[in-house]
């Protein structure tokens, strides 16, 4: 009886021309973008050439118009004159694009200096720019708009970074941001209504708070993320895309995946954990009409960068980054909704940056690794191997090599004597306590940088008492008025400009940490440590001043041990680090206790003990 109910439906609905062979999934479309991303001229001027590597499906270009006064694209306190794009217009016309079907425009989500979400102005001219944008994509036969959200200079998504933070709430810049990104989208869509938006990222970004079931500590943690508005913006352009719209959540962090179980994780990620983010009444919406990507990143599989930089592609053979670099295509590829879009820095795909022949800056074995995996998949086959052992070696050989150069540094700190003053916190470092001890070995640079010292020096001292912990800095800096100095605020994103920061963990192993800032201006930023990044909702009653002179700027910091786990005994062991970001002249990082890249980097603390 099932059966043949069954063979009944299945002649009603080839009747009816509904045959289930008609339903395919799209085809998996992979998209270069990297560092020399192209300009339309260039793009009319090769393409022939460019489309013999018929493995990618498209390419992202950059337009030459937008660009004169500020290259923020759309994010301009002034409108763009549609003159500019008039070159632009013509060559994108005249561009006989035959392979390469699937290509979008490139818009910056960065800000001109003083952009403002609530002046009327402001967003008036980003939305003309957007419209005008959209425009030149439209006559120029692109099918969507590549949106980097990224802020590259004034950054739109942080919220305690914006310029009437102090006098609105987190919750009237959502608002505001997400009336913006619905006419954000209207505009585009008014040139472009069957538009693709690819974004390098956007729900993605968000592992770590869409699993917070409490609403109003997710929205306290996205009020100190960097990001933390880019939600609102996704939310308003659902507000407003018509249904032949499509958003996709590039998936950035997909760069440095290992293994095919973080694309499905991720997968998941963007489709259903970040529901949490999703207004309700925009759920069906990001449903049908926000897809998943994914990002490659060939850089870091077939380790271009210099070698003092010690990526992981460093320590494989050139046939093993083929591999690794297959794999990842492979199951990009297989778990994306539709796109994977392929990043470069070091590599120049057509030849933009230099005059050399092309083929010279294509790693050996990408362009096969790229083929083959698409054939696999096309033909539904496997892989046909696994990279996790391979990895796991590489990983080895990376910390032994590593090891043997790494700076470690341990340092036995004074306790005040119960008749000692403590120092005061002035900024300046004359007290009597930092005369008598002595400072803390010099700052290195980071071991990534490949120098062998850092252009200026840093003097650290660090005291403690029962109550705080104490640390001056003494930052040399020959050109005081070239240090650039970001954010008025606390929290304001004071680490992209010249700053100290502090490390200090509870206790022997190196998480939790606690994490202080100061910039020149005295700006303070804290945290605690999250799944090895920074929860910034942290906020401790710390002290700190700063003095500039001529030729340095000084520091002075007080911690409250209340704040940071309790105080230490005598004899205890704590790990920390203290590091400098240098930005004025020869920009530099430096630290205490080396690090291979990056300042979080706990398991390279250095060790603290706390003396009698």
């Amino acid at each position: 009886m099932r059966m043949a109910a069954l063979s009944v439906l299945a002649t009603m609905m080839v009747a009816n021309g509904i045959a289930t062979a008609q339903y395919q999934r799209p085809r998996k479309k992979l998209i270069q973008y990297g560092w020399g991303v192209p300009y339309t001229d260039f793009v009319r001027q090769n393409i022939a050439e460019m489309e013999k590597r018929e493995f990618f499906d498209g390419i992202v270009v950059r337009l030459r118009g937008g660009w004169k006064s500020y290259p923020a694209h759309i994010f301009r306190k002034t409108p763009t004159d549609p003159k500019e794009y008039d070159d632009d217009i013509t060559d994108l016309r005249a561009t006989g694009f035959k392979k390469f079907t699937e290509n979008f425009i490139l818009i910056w989500g960065t800000a001109e200096k003083g952009w403002d979400w609530f002046s009327e102005s402001d967003w008036q001219a980003a939305e003309y720019n957007s419209l005008l944008i959209a425009y030149v994509a439209k006559v120029g036969g692109c099918i969507g708009i590549c949106f980097d959200p990224e802020p590259y200079d004034g950054n739109l998504w942080h919220y305690p970074s914006q310029p009437q933070a102090p006098a609105k709430t987190f919750d009237d810049y959502w608002r505001r941001v997400r009336e913006c990104g619905a006419k954000f989208i209207q505009a585009l869509q008014r040139q472009m209504p069957n538009l693709r938006l690819l974004t390098f990222f956007q729900c993605s970004l968000f592992g770590d708070i869409v699993d917070i079931p409490d609403p109003k500590e997710r929205m306290e943690r996205l009020s100190k993320h960097p990001y933390g508005l880019l939600p609102a913006f996704l939310n308003g352009m659902l507000d407003a895309a018509q249904p032949t719209v499509t958003i996709v959540d590039g998936n950035e962090p997909a760069y440095y995946y290992t293994n095919p179980e973080q694309y499905f994780h991720a997968y998941h990620l963007m489709r259903q954990r970040a529901l949490s983010l999703i207004a309700p009444e925009n759920r069906n919406k990001y449903a049908l009409q926000v897809q998943a990507g994914f990002a490659l990143y060939m850089d870091w599989c077939f380790g271009l960068w210099p070698p003092e930089r010690r990526i992981l592609g460093h320590f494989l053979s050139p046939d093993e980054r083929a591999r690794w670099f297959e794999h990842n295509v492979y199951y990009a590829l297989q778990a994306t909704d539709e796109y994977v879009w392929c990043y470069s820095e070091k590599l120049d795909w057509w030849g933009t940056q230099a005059r050399a022949p092309w083929h010279k800056f294509v790693p050996q074995g990408a362009e096969e690794a790229v083929r083959s995996a698409r054939h696999k998949l096309e033909q539904g086959q496997p892989l046909g191997f696994s990279v996790g052992e391979m990895l796991d070696e590489a990983q080895k050989r990376k910390r032994a090599e590593t090891e043997k150069r790494l700076i470690r540094r341990t340092a036995t700190l004074r306790k005040l004597r119960p008749d000692e003053k403590p120092p005061v916190i002035d900024g300046k470092l004359d007290d009597a306590v930092w005369k008598a001890t002595e400072p803390l070995d010099g700052f290195v640079p980071n071991l990534g940088s490949g120098r062998t010292k850092p252009s200026v020096a840093t003097h650290a001292w660090v005291v403690y008492d029962d109550r705080h912990l104490y640390v001056a800095f003494l930052c040399e800096e020959p050109t005081p008025q070239q240090m650039r100095v970001i954010g008025e605020k606390r929290d304001d994103e004071i680490w992209r400009g010249d700053c100290v920061e502090v490390f200090v963990s509870r206790g022997e192993v190196p998480q939790p940490y606690w994490h202080f800032i100061v910039n020149p201006k005295g700006v303070q930023w804290d945290s605690t440590s999250a799944d090895g990044g920074d929860d910034p909702r942290f906020d401790a009653g710390w002290q700190s001043a700063v003095v500039i002179g001529e030729k340095a700027w000084t520091v002075e910091i007080a911690i409250p041990w209340d704040a940071v786990g309790g105080a230490p005994k005598g004899g205890e062991k704590r790990q920390a680090n203290l590091c400098r970001h240098r930005r004025a002249g020869d920009t530099d990082l430096s630290t205490w206790s080396q690090v291979v890249s990056g300042f979080q980097e706990a398991e390279n603390f250095g060790i603290w003990v706390f003396g009698q």
